[in-house]
């Protein structure tokens, strides 16, 4: 985990900068919570050098608690420039995670110090009320400029010893590097799993240069311990090996081994066995790497059409259409669409909508075509979509219940139909006006589907309480069911209120403001999203020069229609007879 600056090759940093990782460790501290646990972390804080009084001290980063230790080895590396002409006054503070936030003591230093001790190394007192409690150590490492490569894995261990009272244990990693001085640090640590002698762990990443310091051929170590409350982990066993063995397949079953348990039983063979399922070196590739290798965003809209929204003809109906406005429905269409439009070569957009009644059939549909007379969901750029929702808005009728999994499903299916290729991403956009009224299956679905190219998109519309609906969007913690957690984080949720002038008709600059804010807002995580599933998945992107592109385009056009992409008209579904729909009402914006 990484704090601080960011490390794109693309984001700008000051002339003559270098960008540094932080590694610190403390040891020794003092005791101060006997009776209770304690978790210390440790802030980092920097100031221009000048006089006491005039400083500032900006906070840059802060790293994980760690459970219960007192020589703890954070895992979270702290990001900063590093400037050869400046003094850079460095201030690291440890704390003990709760609520009254004590302090167990406080190093400076200067980062050019740190630079320049042997290793790139430097330990230093804590103090605290002019008491010495401990020490601190500081490693600070360069950052090579361009991408940075990393190493990839996806692992699992098998026939653990048991270590707890009941017979399990509770096992997690720690990949430590193997220094120029044979030290050890500690490059990466897994969470641990509860009761289980056959874990797998979530995939995990981890930069070479603090893997092995860039050689795939030195040997770097794992260790595997069981966790307990008091911080006294029991150490289960270890491996060694390299990326080059790893990434080649030659490692791909190593026994944890115990030494201590080896010499006093010669009939031990292992504590256990980490297996490598996948492990690939990946580099710090951008969403625009793929759209240039021709990656294309397949984008799928559906509409709600439950009878919260009001019957269509009252003028507080959200589905309400009238010669001078617009509503939130066709905002939220424009907005997302006008941009994803541009990430799809043939312009075509899948519309459907849910829990509406398609006369004379009384049953209620779920991903349904809007465009209910030819049954067609395909559409042409946005005058399309537009067409579509007003054709469904004069034929169906408004039911319910607000059930998204079936919904998540349907998109679910369609993005595990794509091509395995990365040439195509599924983005879901759901627009609805109210509480969902099946939340634990939909959580399922979105679970089920984190492994899949997809993105869902949910825009609240109308001013109904979305407050569950946000239990969905994994930004501080990651969606979880029955004990199942998701992939990667898929979901964003935004409400279009928060965009809009409260309760009066919206001039034409209103409009244009919410489309932009609220496309701003909803397809932010767009692009990391999709390059999380691209990594997941070990998928780099495609040359510009490969013909990627073109065979994608011409099998996409090849399945619409044989004519001139400036005919959009023509590829819309044949009209419905007047006697049944009365074109002449609709307003296309």
């Amino acid at each position: 985990m990484l704090r601080g600056c960011s490390l794109s090759a693309d984001e700008p940093k000051p002339p003559q900068s270098v960008r540094v990782l932080l590694t610190i460790y403390a040891r020794n501290l003092r005791d101060v919570n006997c009776d209770g646990d304690q978790d210390p972390y440790c802030v980092v804080n920097t100031t221009k050098v000048g006089m006491i009084r005039e400083r500032h001290w900006e906070e840059i980063g802060r790293t994980e608690a760690i459970t219960n230790s007192l020589n703890p080895d954070w895992a979270t590396k702290i990001c900063m420039y590093y400037n050869f002409e400046e003094q850079q006054r460095l201030q690291f503070e440890i704390f003990l995670k709760g609520p009254y936030k004590q302090r167990l003591g406080c190093a400076s230093m200067f980062l050019h110090e740190i630079v320049g001790a042997k290793y790139n190394r430097l330990t230093k007192e804590l103090t605290e009320e002019g008491k010495h409690h401990g020490t601190i150590t500081v490693t600070a490492e360069a950052l090579p400029d361009g991408r940075q490569e990393s190493i990839y894995f996806i692992c699992s261990a098998s026939n653990l010893d048991r270590k707890d009272f009941l017979g399990k244990c509770d096992p997690f990693l720690k990949i430590q590097r193997v220094n120029q001085d044979q030290t050890k640090q500690l490059a990466y640590r897994t969470r641990y799993h509860e009761q289980n002698l056959n874990p797998r762990w979530r995939p995990f990443e981890i930069l070479l240069d603090q893997l092995c310091y860039g050689d795939k051929d030195r040997e770097f170590i794992i260790e595997c311990f069981d966790w307990d409350q008091d911080g006294d982990h029991d150490f289960i066993g270890s491996c060694q090996t390299t990326v080059n063995r790893l990434v080649n397949k030659l490692d791909v079953d190593l026994p944890l081994i115990n030494e201590k348990k080896a010499k006093k039983n010669k009939k031990y063979t292992n504590s256990g066995v980490l297996h490598f399922h996948k492990v690939f070196p990946w580099y710090d590739f951008t969403f625009l790497d793929f759209v240039t290798g021709g990656t294309e965003l397949d984008f799928t809209v559906v509409v709600d059409f439950t009878k919260s929204n009001l019957p269509m003809e009252d003028q507080s109906s959200l589905h309400h259409i009238d010669s001078e406005n617009i509503n939130q429905y066709e905002i939220a269409i424009m907005a997302v669409g006008e941009i994803c439009q541009y990430y799809n070569r043939s312009k075509v957009f899948h519309a459907y909508g849910f829990g509406a009644k398609i006369p004379p059939d009384t049953k209620t549909h779920y991903n349904f075509p809007l465009n209910v007379v030819t049954n067609e969901a395909r559409c042409y750029g946005i005058t399309g979509l537009l067409e579509a929702y007003l054709i469904a808005q004069s034929r169906v009728e408004l039911s319910g219940p607000t059930d998204f999994a079936p919904t998540i499903r349907f998109a679910a299916r369609r993005a595990a139909a794509l091509p395995e290729d990365g040439s195509k991403y599924c983005v879901l956009l759901i627009l609805t006006d109210g509480v969902i009224g099946d939340m634990e299956e939909t959580k399922m679905e979105i679970i089920k589907a984190s492994s899949l190219p997809l993105s869902i998109i949910i825009v609240g519309v109308g001013y109904d309480n979305f407050e569950e609906m946000k239990i969905l969007d994994s930004d501080n913690q990651m969606l979880n069911h029955n004990g199942k957690y998701a992939k990667r984080d898929i979901v964003q949720f935004v409400q279009l209120r928060k965009y809009l002038p409260p309760h009066r008709l919206l001039t034409q600059e209103d409009t244009m403001d919410a489309k932009e804010k609220l496309a701003k807002e909803v397809l932010y995580e767009v692009p990391a999203q999709l390059t999380s599933y691209m990594k997941s998945k070990g998928i780099y992107p495609r040359s510009p020069t490969s013909p990627f592109i073109d065979e994608v385009y011409q099998s996409r056009r090849n399945s619409i229609v044989a004519e001139s992409p400036r005919t959009p008209r023509r590829l819309l579904p044949t009209p419905p007879d007047e006697q049944y729909f009365n074109f002449s009402n609709m307003r296309i914006t």
